[in-house]
């Protein structure tokens, strides 16, 4: 097996750099109904029914950008892609909670 890869825990600025790059894959790790009710633009809802689907799925090469309630379980979900060789995760500390707060969010 290849080296691990490690992950990023990363603020709102830098997950608004990220969600600008081209084939970014943005994983929103929250239940489906809170989901449903609002996420990041693009995000596709995992859990660990469906992350095997992603993980074959996706690029090991493209950036990453995990988020869940509050920063906690993306940190889970991000060591796991990084043992699958995935080489750019990032964790959003604060998760869509923060995300939601954010000052452009407010506009």
């Amino acid at each position: 097996m290849g080296e691990r890869g490690t992950f990023k825990r990363i603020g709102i600025p830098e997950a608004e750099d990220i969600l600008k790059r081209p084939g970014v894959v943005v994983l929103d790790v929250r239940d489906a109904q809170s989901y449903q009710k609002g996420h990041i633009d693009g995000a596709q809802n995992v859990s660990t029914r469906n992350l095997g689907d992603v993980i074959s799925a996706a690029s090991k090469a493209a950036p990453v950008l995990i988020y869940c309630y509050k920063g906690n379980a993306s940190q889970e979900y991000s060591k796991i892609l990084c043992d699958f060789g995935f080489q750019d995760v990032s964790s959003l500390d604060g998760g869509f909670e923060a995300w939601s707060k954010r000052p452009a969010a407010l506009q």
